[in-house]
């Protein structure tokens, strides 16, 4: 199965008071500087950066309380 495209991935929620935020805007890959997508909190205006790489990352991992316990082997 392929990886879902960086753009169609949820946004991050924000990191003060936990609401989503908004994509306001995205800086291309200048020389060895990554692609950083823009987000912005409507609620209390924190503005926070993503690399796409690092958005996948996380969007990816579950908390520990959400993982399935492993089986012990048999």
């Amino acid at each position: 199965m392929a990886a879902p495209h960086p753009e169609s991935v949820l946004p991050p929620r924000c990191e003060i008071c936990g609401i989503g935020t908004v994509r306001i805007g995205k800086l291309p890959r200048i020389g060895l500087r990554p692609l950083v997508y823009v987000y912005k909190c409507d609620a209390c205006n924190q503005i926070t950066s993503v690399e796409p790489d690092r958005l996948e990352e996380t969007s990816r991992r579950r908390p520990a309380s959400t993982r399935r316990p492993r089986h012990p082997s048999r």
